[in-house]
Formats: C-alpha cells, sequence, structure tokens
C-alpha cells in the first residue's frame, strides 16, 4: 500500500527484478482493476520490464481495486494526478530504487502518465504513453467535430465503469475493512457518463486534466500511437509540441497494444519501451536515442475487402511528423462531382438529403480494427467528388483538410467528409474521415445555430493518416451529414448543400509527401514474444451487426464483447460481459434510441458478486433521456439497486 499525502492508500502491485542492485521503477496507473480485469491483459507487460531489469508497479487509481477511496468521475482533477506524483516519489525513496521513475501505459494509463508529468514529479525521468490523448473534448470517448458520440457514450467503457465501479476490493489485499470500503463505493457511484452527456461544449470541466498543456511535460517521452486508433491526433500533437527528448512510434494499429493489434504488422513494443527507460532511468545506451525521433509505418493501398490481419507498407524513419518535406496539394471540388487541381471558372452546386445512417459501412474504421470499410453504401446518400486516374503514386503523411462553402436547411447539422482510395474496378476504400457540427463553426466552446439556406465556410480537419494512392487510382472526398454508429445523429431532416467554383472554392488539402532521400536504414523490429501472465484469460471476438428495417427506415447497429478471467489462486473467476445497440430512423432522426448492457461477476468460494448496468439513452428534438440502473448481488441475493434519470437538454447537438 502507497501512501499519499492525505493519509489515503493506493494498492501496487510489483513485479521485482533478481537483483541487489538498486533499480529504476515504472508505474502503470489505471482504474481498471490491477488484480483481475486489466492484471490478466496486461500483466504480461510489468513481467517484461521486470525480467529487463526495471521494476515494474501496477498502480490503482483511488476509489479502484484494492486502493482507499472512491471514484467520482474519470482523471479525478486534482486528486487523482496529486496521488500519482506522491505514489511516484514514494516509490523513488525505497531502499530497492534508484530514485528514478517513469509511467507508462495504453489509453487511460497513457492519459495519468502526461497528466502526472504536467506536475513534473522529481524523480520522474521518462515516460512512454500508448495511444493517448490530449484533448478529453475534442480527442476521446465523450465528443467528436462538436457532437456527442454515438453508441460509446454508454459503451464498454462508459457503462464498464459503472459495474467495475461497483464490484468489492478483494479481502485478503484491502484489509478486514473490505466491507465497508465496497458500501462506500456503492453509495458513491454516480455513473461518470451522466457528466459527459451533460456537458456539451469545451469547457473548464474538459480543460482542468490535459488541456494540450504540451510545455508542463519536460521528461523524456516516448510516444506510440496507431493510424487506426481512435487518438490518431493526438499523438501526432504531443510530439510536434513537446520540447524535450522525444520519440515517436506510429503503426497502423488500432486500440490495441501492438503485440497483438490488428491490423498488424504486431511487433515487440515493450522491447522498444525498455530500451527508452533504461536509456532515461539507468544511464545505458540503449541506440535508441541515436535514431531519427520518427518511426512511422507509411500504408500502402489495400481492397476494402482485404484481410485485416496485416495492413500492406514500409516502416520508415523521419526526423518528424508530418515530415518538413510535405507540402500541401489542394484539390477543388468542380462540376459533375469531380476533384481537379484548380478550381472551375463556374459556379456549382450539389446537394443530398441528409440520412442520418451514413457511416453503417465504415465497420468501427476508428478503435475498432473490425475492417477498412467498403464505401460504395455510404457514397449513396453523399456528394462525392473524385479526381481522374492518377498519373503516378501520391503519398499522404499528416492531416488532410476539407474547406467547405455548404448550406443546410436546419439549424443543427453535421457535416462529415470521408477521404477514399477508389480503385479502376470502382471498389472504394476508407482512408481517413473527420466531422464538424455546424453549430460548433466559430469554437467548440460555443453552440451557434446554423441560419437555414445561409452558405458557410467550414473547415474540416480529417484524422491523420499515412497513405499511398497507386498510380491509375481515383482519390473521392464524400460529403454527408453523418457517422453513424460512431456519432449520435442530428435531429432534423435536412438538405446538405455544397458549392464549387471559384467564388466558393470547397476543396481538398492533402499533405503530399515527395519520395524521401535515400540512405537511411530501414526501421526492424523483434517479433512479439508470448505473453507470459499469472491469469487465464480469453475473450469473445467482438461481434457487429448491422439491420435495416425496410418498413420505417430504421438501421440498427450492435455490438457484443465478452472476457473471462481465471486468477492465479485457482479459485476465482471474473467474466464481463457487453452488449450495445443504437436505432435511428431516417424518417425521424430525432428519436435516436441506444440501449447498453453490461455485466461483471466475480466468483470464488464464499463470494459471488454480480454487477449489472442498464443504460437506455433516447433523444428528442430537445432533449435526451436517460434512464440507468445497477443492479447488484451478493451470493445469489440482492445487495445494491441504484436507479438514475436524467433529462438533458440538446444544446444544438
Amino acid at each position: 500500500m502507497v501512501p499519499t499525502r492525505d493519509g489515503a492508500r493506493l494498492s501496487a502491485n510489483l513485479f521485482f527484478p533478481r537483483t541487489d542492485e538498486r533499480v529504476p521503477v515504472a508505474v502503470e496507473y489505471t482504474p481498471y482493476r490491477k488484480d483481475d480485469l486489466r492484471g490478466a491483459a496486461r500483466d504480461f507487460t510489468h513481467f517484461y520490464l521486470a525480467e529487463h531489469g526495471i521494476a515494474s508497479v501496477q498502480l490503482d487509481v483511488r476509489g479502484t481495486g484494492e486502493s482507499d477511496g472512491f471514484a467520482i468521475d474519470e482523471y479525478q482533477h486534482p486528486q487523482e494526478q496529486h496521488d500519482g506524483y506522491d505514489a511516484l516519489e514514494w516509490l523513488a525513496q525505497q531502499p530497492w530504487c534508484n530514485g528514478r521513475t517513469g509511467m507508462w501505459g495504453t489509453s487511460y494509463a497513457g492519459f495519468t502518465a502526461f497528466q502526472v508529468a504536467q506536475l513534473q514529479p522529481p524523480s520522474l525521468g521518462a515516460i512512454a504513453p500508448i495511444y493517448a490523448t490530449d484533448d478529453r473534448y475534442t480527442d476521446d470517448m465523450h465528443f467528436r467535430g462538436g457532437a456527442l458520440n454515438g453508441w460509446s457514450v454508454i459503451g464498454s467503457y462508459a457503462l464498464g465503469m459503472v459495474t467495475r465501479n461497483a464490484l468489492p476490493p478483494y479481502p485478503e489485499l484491502a484489509g478486514e475493512d473490505w466491507r465497508a470500503l465496497w458500501d462506500l463505493r456503492l453509495r458513491e457511484n454516480v455513473p461518470w457518463l451522466i457528466r459527459w452527456i451533460e456537458e456539451q461544449t469545451d469547457n473548464p470541466y474538459w480543460r482542468s486534466t490535459l488541456g494540450r498543456m504540451y510545455d508542463r511535460v519536460t521528461a523524456p517521452t516516448l510516444v506510440i500511437g496507431g493510424w487506426a486508433d481512435f487518438y490518431v491526433n493526438a499523438s501526432l500533437r504531443w510530439f510536434a509540441h513537446l520540447r524535450g527528448p522525444k520519440k515517436l512510434i506510429m503503426g497502423p494499429w488500432a486500440h490495441i497494444p501492438p503485440d497483438a493489434a490488428t491490423p498488424g504488422p504486431r511487433i515487440d513494443f515493450m522491447h522498444e519501451i525498455v530500451r527508452w527507460f533504461r536509456q532515461w532511468l539507468a544511464d545505458e545506451r540503449t541506440g535508441i536515442s541515436d535514431e531519427p525521433p520518427v518511426t512511422v509505418y507509411v500504408q500502402h493501398y489495400r481492397r476494402p475487402d482485404a484481410s485485416t490481419d496485416l495492413a500492406p507498407g514500409v516502416w520508415r524513419f523521419e526526423d518528424s511528423l508530418p515530415p518538413s518535406r510535405v507540402l500541401p496539394r489542394e484539390w477543388f471540388f468542380g462540376a459533375r462531382e469531380d476533384l481537379g487541381t484548380s478550381p472551375p471558372v463556374a459556379d456549382f452546386t450539389a446537394e443530398r438529403a441528409y440520412v442520418p445512417f451514413v457511416g453503417f459501412a465504415d465497420q468501427g474504421f476508428a478503435g475498432g480494427g473490425v475492417g477498412w470499410g467498403e464505401q460504395g453504401a455510404n457514397e449513396a446518400f453523399s456528394i462525392t467528388y473524385t479526381s481522374k486516374p492518377l498519373a503516378s503514386a501520391l503519398e499522404i503523411l499528416g492531416f488532410p483538410h476539407v474547406r467547405l462553402f455548404a448550406s443546410t436547411t436546419a439549424e443543427v447539422a453535421f457535416f462529415a467528409a470521408r477521404l477514399c482510395d477508389v480503385a479502376p474496378d470502382g471498389a472504394s476504400t476508407l482512408v481517413t474521415k473527420g466531422l464538424l457540427n455546424g453549430t460548433r463553426r466559430e469554437g467548440m466552446d460555443r453552440a451557434t445555430p446554423l441560419l437555414p439556406d445561409q452558405i458557410y465556410e467550414l473547415h474540416i480537419e480529417l484524422d491523420a493518416t499515412s497513405w499511398v494512392f497507386p498510380k491509375g487510382h481515383r482519390i473521392r472526398v464524400a460529403i454527408s451529414g453523418a457517422d453513424f454508429p460512431e456519432v449520435w445523429p442530428s435531429p432534423a431532416p435536412a438538405t446538405l448543400r455544397v458549392y464549387a467554383g471559384s467564388s466558393r472554392p470547397s476543396s481538398l488539402t492533402l499533405p503530399v509527401a515527395p519520395v524521401a532521400s535515400g540512405g537511411r536504414p530501414t526501421p526492424e523490429f523483434l517479433p512479439p514474444p508470448p505473453r507470459r501472465s499469472r491469469f487465464g484469460h480469453s475473450s469473445q471476438q467482438p461481434e457487429r451487426t448491422i439491420t435495416y428495417g425496410i418498413s420505417r427506415r430504421t438501421m440498427t447497429a450492435r455490438r457484443t464483447l465478452a472476457e473471462t478471467v481465471r486468477h492465479p489462486d485457482g479459485v476465482t473467476h471474473v467474466t464481463s460481459e457487453h452488449q450495445t445497440e443504437m436505432t435511428v430512423s431516417a424518417l425521424d432522426p430525432a428519436d435516436t434510441r441506444a440501449r447498453g448492457w453490461d455485466r461483471k461477476t466475480l466468483r470464488r468460494p464464499g463470494l459471488e458478486v454480480e454487477s449489472t448496468a442498464v443504460a437506455d439513452l433516447s433523444s428528442t428534438a430537445s432533449d435526451f433521456q436517460l434512464e440507468l440502473t445497477l443492479e447488484v448481488t451478493l451470493n445469489g441475493s440482492p445487495h445494491w439497486h441504484d436507479r438514475w434519470t436524467r433529462s438533458i437538454p440538446r444544446r444544438l447537438l
């Protein structure tokens, strides 16, 4: 148990090298229960660090797992950051430690590494965040382009934290007061997702942590990101803005550790983290600082129906990302929905009716690693602009951008842009995408209605990407009003109009990367070793389905997840099950509904706890209606029940 400044204790698991020497220590700091659910998924990394001479700690956030207290929100500011600071300084003072600490981790643990680093603990010598954001509002699980996230707002993270926080601590680890601690958490377990839906513009709530405060991070930083990850943009921004020693490894991965991610190639990412930590925490020349600061996977074309196991491409060293040689190249929307390198002299207008289920063909493109997304079905309901066949291959590397002159017949409308690679046979592969809620055009911190039929100049930054368009392929940009089910649909039927021509030059700007000069070696990575774990762990392949209701013109998206953890004691089992369903109607997009169901079950001799949360989120043109229930049973009998109902006004969403 690690003490903090106010007397609370944080529960830590220590993986220690077999050595009599003093060693550095690296900390993974999360709310995901290190002694079952998170432990089973990540303890192989802690064995790896210890086997390479670095003491490794799994640390439960206050109010989770076996730590004291209760958790009132994600990234409990400033408590969680101060706790992390205190834990690092306490660990640095232990007789087995050389006085230097590091932080690392994936997703939430990557966020906490950046957040604690902003406080600059004296012992903190390096961090290695993986798939970590720099902005909770623009680049997290809550909002996208100023629009409310769709099914993820009651998805496996949001609703899963309700059930996870309702599980008991382990008596043998938390101590004899474990039951009182559990009851305290049940009483204080207000679902975090309620606040997320209420805070609909970028404001001090979202800015209390992270907030792009790059200058506060001075520790040497290794950033690992993925082109198919939710947080792809943040990885590039962190690297661009950090001023201390830094390294970026950018692969093709989704939100899964790079040794197991789909798409591959998969690498021994822990080897790179060990190199970084031994360089900065043990004064060992590992060679990582002698390499160019960026190692990037350049993605080549793949068909939309290709296997998702491997993304075609090559590894390459760069000095920055995007590289300094990248030049913006503008492609203009034109007549007959073509895409050319100069604006047409005449003005043209294209329009489509808003269809709220456009996006269903993306197959979980961002972070899901499910498929590349054949775009024919989306493009049938979009305004598309397509180039002539390319005379030579074209590589892009960085942030594509759409400048859009557009109008709509509704006061709330979204503008989604998809960049696609069209093969000679017509197959259209999604490369990247972006979305802007038009009512946030003046800034994410304000909501200003659109005036029907007024033409606005809008700027949509697409997610950063790497891609090589082959010779003979065509570039396509598709404009629509939706990204279902990733984004909650805008409420009103509408017509979208896009304007093109010399007076209103709507365009796509691509970050074109000329061929790099030779002379540099090709990066090489070790293949991933087998994972070593104390736990038994099995998971169900995520299932996603799309159903179209012909009579009512409804689209329903569903997904299911499940995993089972077998504890090292041989008698404890923990299961996690999740289902999400979301339905939108093309006849009345205001009438959108989502239902999430999440259950965690802990079983061991003499103790069986089942924690079940059900959330129903629906909308009208003016409000969101949320009903959420939590049921906890103890040894088959009811133990706890809570219910939350909220009517939350829509602020131009």
